[in-house]
């Protein structure tokens, strides 16, 4: 999943959160996201699992034709003059008002999708995709999230999918994928003991798949919500970031990314592992050119 650089990787992947996600996606990163944002004209909303995300208007205009929520009436003048304007100190000056009571008209709005921030710095008024046929387009975006994903559980789709997506809406998708013949769907792992959904093509051609590099998947990958459940019964975290090693979860940990310093905060791992767990954490901080720092790294060090 990952492309030769960041030019690639912001086209490949429909949403990025942060420096961390994408460099991730990509072997070689020269240019930041903001950078990115500005040359490839993104725009900074609210994704379906609440999340702020960088992608192009045209994403932001699936999710709210997905959402299908009518914005606040009291707002209406706000979407109305966004549609014709992006700056926000003329919207201020027109109406008296400070800085901080505009926060208070534009935050709703972005957290449900109708605004979004645009690459300038500026605002943006979300006018939804026309669809025919709704649910037929929420099918289709869903199949698209997680067409690439070999095995999937009902818990990790729906946690995936985010809050605009009934259980029985997935339900209903991945039983149409089980019937279309691009899907099968029984107890496809050997250490879970649940019912997954799985492509049949790539299950079968598993055993040509190279083997993958040791790795940190950020808490803001897209894929991170897949591991949620993984994450919480195996390290205790709601949200952390996750070190793989031969293949395998083996740690995960809590950091603070604030002055371009990786300083971690918390970390569990397994006992046998921790060295490992300690390269590939040092790997992924010199990744990013940003210090490593923590009192439990320096524990480990000294052990």
């Amino acid at each position: 999943s990952r492309t030769v650089n960041e030019t690639l990787a912001v086209k490949y992947v429909n949403e990025v959160r942060d420096d961390f996600a994408l460099r991730g996606r990509c072997e070689s990163y020269r240019v930041d996201l903001k950078s990115m944002a500005s040359a490839n004209q993104l725009h900074q909303g609210t994704n379906l699992t609440g999340h702020r995300v960088y992608a192009p208007y045209s994403h932001f205009q699936k999710l709210l034709t997905i959402r299908n929520l009518p914005p606040d009436e009291e707002l209406l003048d706000v979407l109305e003059f966004f549609t014709d304007n992006s700056d926000p100190q003329l919207f201020m000056d027109r109406h008296a008002l400070r800085r901080s009571e505009f926060r208070k008209l534009a935050q709703p709005l972005i957290r449900s999708g109708h605004l979004v921030q645009d690459y300038r710095g500026g605002f943006r008024t979300v006018h939804p995709t026309i669809a025919t046929d709704h649910w037929q387009f929420k099918q289709d975006y869903l199949i698209e999230l997680i067409k690439e994903i070999p095995v999937i559980t009902m818990k990790q789709c729906e946690k995936m999918a985010g809050k605009p997506y009934m259980p029985e809406e997935i339900m209903t998708v991945l039983q149409h994928l089980v019937d279309e013949g691009e899907f099968i769907k029984g107890f496809l792992l050997e250490d879970l003991n649940q019912v997954c959904w799985g492509r049949k093509d790539m299950l079968e051609s598993a055993s040509n798949i190279e083997k993958m590099r040791d790795f940190v998947l950020p808490p803001s990958d897209p894929l991170a919500p897949y591991f949620a459940k993984l994450l919480r019964e195996r390290f205790g975290f709601g949200s952390a970031y996750l070190v793989f090693f031969d293949e395998e979860p083996i740690a995960a940990f809590k950091a603070n990314t604030r002055e371009n310093i990786i300083d971690v905060t918390d970390l569990v791992s397994d006992p046998k592992l921790e060295k490992e767990a300690l390269r590939v954490i040092k790997e992924f901080a010199w990744e990013h050119q940003m210090p490593l720092r923590g009192k439990i790294i320096e524990k480990i060090k000294r052990r």
